[in-house]
């Protein structure tokens, strides 16, 4: 054993190595954003909030009164292609009709006006690009608002970010859960090796 190492020192440079591992092992950095369509805020605070992303599907069912409360668009925002066809069907959960507030210069989309309730439908093939905001009118103070972007040539915003919810890594937990574990288990045999076999080698005054 080399001058200037002594079991004292070893050991308290193995601790702070250990915690060195572990602090960086425990890190949370930001989650994964994605790329959602942006309503301007027309659906913030809308009852329902789920979001679905379809693009690929050539056809999509947007439920009319979902919900606990049935007075919700399920889903309440819908990012689709150009030619797909929605159809809004009704759940039965009180009476709604289907509104649409805003869309693109000749989209040409009509709604539903009569109130309906159980066992009804209608379908919309949505052939411009562009967003629409649509609404259920005896319930819309109530949230009951829906939004379609359709195309991919749409306003986007960022969502999620944030702290991830457990322990987290920049690659992969499971490197760094290995690479703590083998740094952990030798410095914990190397320190038995110095407590059991000795190593009390003090420099030189």
């Amino acid at each position: 054993m080399s001058d200037g190492i002594s079991r004292r020192g070893f050991v308290r440079s193995a601790a702070g190595a250990t915690a060195l591992g572990a602090g960086a092992a425990a890190s949370t950095p930001a989650a994964a954003q994605s790329e959602q369509p942006d309503f301007g805020g027309y659906t913030e605070g809308a009852k329902g909030g789920e979001y679905a992303d379809e693009r690929g599907s050539d056809s999509v069912t947007v439920t009319v009164g979902a919900g606990s409360g049935g007075v919700a668009f399920a889903p309440t925002n819908l990012w689709i292609d150009t030619g797909t066809e929605v159809t809004f069907e009704w759940t039965g959960n009180q009476s709604h009709n289907v509104l649409f507030e805003e869309m693109p210069e000749d989209a040409g989309v009509s709604g539903h006006e009569s109130l309906e309730s159980g066992g009804f439908s209608f379908s919309v093939t949505f052939d411009t690009a562009g967003v629409y905001k649509y609404f259920c009118q005896p319930h819309k103070g109530l949230g009951m608002l829906g939004g379609i972007a359709v195309g991919d040539d749409v306003a986007t915003k960022s969502v999620g970010g944030g702290v991830a919810s457990g322990p987290a890594v920049p690659d992969s937990a499971k490197t760094i859960g290995v690479a703590a574990s083998v740094a952990m288990v030798t410095t914990l045999g190397l320190t038995y090796f110095f407590v059991k076999y000795g190593g009390d080698y003090e420099p030189p005054e």
